[in-house]
């Protein structure tokens, strides 16, 4: 996935693929129809073999610090036989919380945040009350612009307003091994090296892989500053699977940062 450094808010251009961005622990955001069936972490596979989230997922969110609510099952009804009632779902979660930080990158470069804005308000959908626009974005209170995902429809942004960047993948027979994966994420800077940091700890904490680096010379921020302050996470972790995938956060004020989740695989 590559995508603009430095997006320019312009007309919504309607998602005809499918792929809206990549959040922070290299797992997709798709806003095609549903099929509401969705794992612990609020995700599931595609026809394609791609895991990818639709609705806010929980274990992301709660790694992240962000309030939500008490359980991964809050989009299904009190019988447990349904979807629950798309009015219904905002009173599953708090009203309020701190305010989400960056979670993901739409394909246009806007910056994707959890369900509470800057001022900690829980964001909902147009059709829901919400003063988020057509592609489920605003303004926040200190003129930037960014997508959110939303506790109601449509969750994830069903348009972006920026010049949209590129998304390719290709697919594998190799089956996913039990132990889990890891994520690495590239940054591509015009006319410089790349630079590269990978990291994956076990369920014991002990360090499996401490960190990589492909050009010495490129230094890397550590603290995953990156411009966007406290709204800034460096590192996700998946519960299930026992694994945390380090995040590494660059400088957005490049001609183009590139994003890229590549599946490793461990036997």
């Amino acid at each position: 996935m590559i995508i603009p450094a430095e997006p320019v808010l312009g007309e919504a251009t309607m998602m005809d693929d499918e792929v809206v961005g990549i959040l922070s622990n290299g797992v997709l955001l798709d806003s095609h129809e549903q099929t509401w069936a969705y794992d612990i972490c609020n995700g599931h596979s595609d026809k394609k073999h791609q895991y990818h989230y639709h609705i806010p997922p929980i274990c992301l969110m709660e790694s992240m610090g962000v309030s939500f609510a008490d359980s991964a099952s809050w989009w299904i009804n009190d019988e447990g036989n349904a979807t629950r009632n798309f009015a219904d779902l905002a009173n599953q979660f708090p009203d309020s919380g701190p305010a989400s930080p960056v979670i993901g990158f739409a394909r246009d470069g806007f910056p994707i945040f959890g369900p509470y804005d800057d001022a900690g308000s829980l964001q909902r959908g147009a059709a829901f009350g919400g003063d988020l626009d057509e592609c489920n974005g605003k303004m926040d209170g200190y003129g930037s612009y960014g997508y959110y995902m939303t506790v109601d429809p449509p969750f994830a942004p069903p348009c972006l307003k920026g010049e949209i960047g590129l998304f390719t993948y290709s697919t594998s027979d190799i089956a996913c091994p039990k132990e889990g994966i890891m994520n690495t994420i590239f940054a591509v800077e015009a006319d410089d090296d790349l630079s590269m940091a990978v990291g994956k700890t076990n369920t014991d904490g002990k360090t499996v892989e401490e960190g990589k680096k492909v050009d010495e010379e490129s230094k890397v921020d550590e603290e995953g500053s990156n411009g966007l302050g406290e709204r800034t996470s460096d590192m996700m972790e998946d519960t299930e699977f026992g694994l945390s995938s380090g995040v590494v956060s660059f400088d957005l004020a490049r001609n183009i940062l590139a994003v890229a989740a590549f599946l490793a695989y461990f036997f």
